[in-house]
Parts: C-alpha cells; sequence; structure tokens
C-alpha cells in the first residue's frame, strides 16, 4: 500500500478529514528512522544525483556497499536509481566470465542510489 504523505490517512487507506494520526494506531512499529536521518538522506541523495548527472553518457564503475563491482556507461539517473548500461565484457575484468544468452547482452542496470559506496569515472 502506497501512503501520499501529503494526506492523513483515514479508514482502509482514504484520506481522512480532521483524523490525525489514527491511521496506525494499533499498528506494531518494527523501524523507524532517526529524526534527522530523513533531512540528512535527502541531502545526500540530492548530492549524488548532482555528481552523477553531468556524466550521463561517459563510462563509470561503481561499487556498492555490498562488495558489488559494475562497470558501464552511465545511461541515467533520476532521484532514486542511476541507471548503468553494461555488457557481460565490461562487467568481469579478467575474471572467468559466466555463459551468457542473447537476452543477457547490453542490459540496463538499475542501481539505488543509496547503495553505492564508490563510484569512479573511466572516460
Amino acid at each position: 500500500m502506497y501512503t501520499n504523505p501529503m494526506y492523513q490517512q483515514g479508514h482502509q487507506g482514504y484520506p481522512s478529514h480532521g483524523q490525525q494520526g489514527q491511521g496506525f494506531q494499533n499498528q506494531h512499529v518494527i523501524y523507524q528512522a532517526e529524526p534527522n536521518w530523513q533531512h540528512t538522506l535527502k541531502q545526500k541523495r540530492d548530492m549524488m544525483m548532482g555528481s552523477l548527472h553531468p556524466h550521463v553518457g561517459r563510462t563509470i564503475r561503481v561499487t556498492t556497499v555490498d562488495g558489488h563491482t559494475h562497470e558501464g556507461v552511465l545511461m541515467n539517473v533520476d532521484g532514486h536509481h542511476a541507471y548503468l548500461h553494461v555488457t557481460p565484457h565490461n562487467q568481469y575484468h579478467g575474471q572467468h566470465r559466466p555463459l551468457y544468452t542473447p537476452a543477457q547482452y547490453n542490459q540496463i542496470l538499475t542501481l539505488v542510489l543509496f547503495e553505492l559506496l564508490v563510484i569512479v569515472l573511466l572516460s
């Protein structure tokens, strides 16, 4: 279920009028970010997008927080994702390459901006 932050939610997800905070009264919160985290996260997202956007069309290498490395041409950046055009050739440097089917060549890999740890400009 998507909840638009512009509306207070009433019964069954419909906007309520004057029922502030009643939409989540009987729900158990399993995680809640620290109050300053949202501001910091938005600030970092804007900084990353601003840093990447001038390099659309250029070859980059990215490393994710999980240690995965991808190389390809940066096709686009939006507020949440970087889109990287990868091919099996430039994705595996000197390592054993797995067999690919024709449908797997020339893919656009969608990467979440918040998971990118290192971004290197290659050309």
